[in-house]
C-alpha cells in the first residue's frame, strides 16, 4: 500500500496503492461511469461519448497500461475504488473520480501520490492535459500552471483543446 489516511473531507480512511490485475473490471466500471458524467456535464455528443468510454476504457487496455505505466487506485475503508491515476513518465496521464466522491480529497490524495512516484522516479516536473476546465482548475488548485493549450482528437472533438499544465517538484532523486 502506498498510503493510508483519514482525510479532512472523505469520512472513512482511503487507501491509496498500486492496481493490480484484479482491479481492472472496477476500474474500467469508474471510468465508464466517469466518462458518460462528464459527457453529460459538457454536452459531448454520442460520437464523443462512444469514444471515451469504448476501448479506452476497458479492462483489456487498462490491463495493458499498467504493464507500462503505474496506475493507482484509491479504495475505501470496505476496499471499493473511489478512483484511479495513471502515470507515464512525468505525465499523470489519467486521474479520475467518481462523481459520489467530488470534494472529499480523493483527487487530492491521488494526485500528491501520483506526483511522490514521479518524484521518485528522478523527474523535477509533473505534467499533465486537462479535457475540461473544471480539471484544469483542479490541477491549478494543486500548484499546477498552464503552459499551453492542444488540440484533442480533431476528428472527434473539433475544435475542443486539452489544457497542459505543468508544476515544478522538489526532492527529484
Amino acid at each position: 500500500m502506498l498510503a493510508s489516511h483519514r482525510t479532512g473531507t472523505y469520512h472513512g480512511v482511503m487507501h491509496i496503492e498500486r492496481m493490480t490485475d484484479d482491479d481492472c473490471a472496477e476500474v474500467s466500471d469508474l471510468l465508464r461511469a466517469c466518462f458518460a458524467w462528464l459527457a453529460d456535464r459538457e454536452g459531448f455528443t454520442d460520437r464523443q461519448r462512444a469514444f471515451l468510454v469504448g476501448p479506452r476504457s476497458d479492462a483489456a487496455t487498462l490491463r495493458a497500461e499498467s504493464q507500462t505505466r503505474p496506475h493507482l487506485v484509491a479504495r475505501d475503508d470496505t476496499g471499493a475504488i473511489m478512483g484511479m491515476a495513471a502515470i507515464r513518465e512525468n505525465e499523470i496521464a489519467r486521474l479520475y473520480v467518481h462523481a459520489q466522491y467530488h470534494g472529499r480529497g480523493v483527487g487530492k490524495a491521488l494526485f500528491r501520490a501520483a506526483e511522490a512516484m514521479i518524484r521518485e522516479a528522478g523527474f523535477s516536473e509533473v505534467t499533465v492535459a486537462a479535457l475540461v476546465e473544471n480539471a484544469a482548475a483542479f490541477y491549478r488548485a494543486q500548484g499546477m500552471h498552464e503552459i499551453g493549450r492542444q488540440p484533442y482528437e480533431p476528428d472527434i472533438f473539433g475544435d475542443r483543446q486539452v489544457v497542459l499544465l505543468a508544476k515544478s517538484i522538489d526532492g527529484a532523486t
